[in-house]
């Protein structure tokens, strides 16, 4: 040992220049480091923060401390170069060319550590804004539930690649870990199957946005409800009743679902007015118009509307139409012009028309009074 720190001062002595141009070396990557630090952060505050969107303003935050590692591990690694180039006894076949070699892999081994972590930020920064923005807009758990998964699996990714490299740089063989990684996730997605469609499921209706946290929808089962949690493995709705139907996100990413609220949350009110074969159609139009136009939330554009539609066995069906501002007051709105239009058919004289069936007897000429008989079983 002793030999060997006396050969190592020897060498300093002899080539105190090139040592002296690598400490340097290692310094100025250092000043690099700290000034792109310091521009990082003057973009942010100059050019960044005008932008509309956030995700510049991310990516800025979270690759300004590991951009300084990652110049001062590239310039440690030039610098080790310059000086194995400048000093025989750290070049090929050298007395200190063993323990050179593994100082250089050692540099590497920090390039490649810094870069994973500059780009494990930087892809960190992107998912976090990514998936805020779409979580925000449902209203979701999303940002509580999704996202750490989702940084922790990119994370464990870019980790992993980097540890591969700096194995391979000593010479240690990743195949096997490799191998038994790919072993581990199919054996992993295997087990965890209906999880991960539930997941999957989920992601597809955050990026689609069918619904959203407070939207009134309709199942293909005539199941009706309002959405009030989009969660990473289920869906929670709400139904009239106060039960709460929770509903598989596999299930509801491949199923039909009416939403009311959207494209828009105005809602049309449509029914059906039957009125007795002698009612003066022109005069019910107008009751039934002057009724929906004189609702306080009733909207007049698109204004309301009345139609003689069918010719029905027993009635006149009027069909009406009218819009409200928001499809939660349909209900209420209705039962108001539903009141309403009875008070205004009793005070104009307008019958509803109801389902009735009249029976003609007719009787053998000469036999007023005389009971009918009925034609027996087997018709005589």
């Amino acid at each position: 040992m002793e030999q060997w720190l006396y050969g190592l001062r020897i060498a300093l002595q002899q080539h105190w220049v090139a040592w002296a141009v690598f400490a340097l070396q290692i310094l100025v990557a250092w000043l690099l480091g700290g000034l792109a630090k310091r521009i990082l952060r003057w973009i942010a505050h100059r050019v960044v923060h005008r932008s509309d969107t956030t995700l510049d303003d991310r990516l800025v935050e979270a690759g300004t401390p590991a951009v300084r590692w990652a110049i001062f591990a590239l310039g440690l690694r030039v610098a080790l170069m310059s000086l194995g180039s400048a000093i025989p006894s750290f070049q090929a076949g050298g007395r200190y060319a063993a323990q050179f070699t593994v100082a250089g892999n050692l540099a590497e081994a920090m390039v490649v550590i810094a870069v994973a972590v500059l780009v494990n930020a930087l892809l960190g920064a992107v998912l976090d804004w990514y998936l805020h923005e779409l979580a925000g807009r449902t209203d979701g758990t999303w940002d509580r539930e999704l996202l750490p998964m989702v940084k922790k699996g990119v994370a464990a990714v870019v980790y992993f690649f980097a540890l591969s490299i700096v194995l391979e740089l000593f010479g240690i063989s990743v195949s096997a870990l490799v191998a038994t990684a790919g072993v581990a996730s199919a054996a992993l997605a295997l087990a965890s199957q209906e999880t991960l469609s539930n997941v999957l499921g989920g992601l597809a209706i955050l990026i689609d946005r069918p619904f959203r946290v407070g939207d009134w929808i309709e199942l293909t089962d005539g199941r009706v409800g309002v959405v009030v949690e989009i969660g990473l493995r289920t869906t929670r709705i709400r139904q009239f009743d106060g039960t709460a139907l929770v509903v598989p996100n596999k299930d509801m990413a491949n199923t039909r679902v009416i939403n009311y609220a959207l494209p828009t949350p105005q809602a049309a009110i449509r029914q059906t007015i039957r009125v007795t074969y002698g009612t003066d159609v022109e005069k019910a139009k107008r009751v039934l118009l002057d009724v929906m136009n004189s609702h306080p939330e009733v909207l007049k554009d698109p204004a309301p509307g009345v139609w003689l539609t069918t010719f029905n066995t027993y009635s006149l069906d009027l069909f009406i139409s009218c819009w409200v501002q928001s499809y939660t007051d349909r209900f209420r709105v209705t039962d108001e012009l539903n009141m309403r239009i009875l008070q205004a058919f009793r005070e104009n004289g307008i019958t509803l028309a109801i389902p009735a069936q009249q029976v003609h007897i007719q009787q053998p000429a000469g036999s007023p009074g005389q009971p009918v008989g009925l034609p027996a079983a087997d018709g005589r």
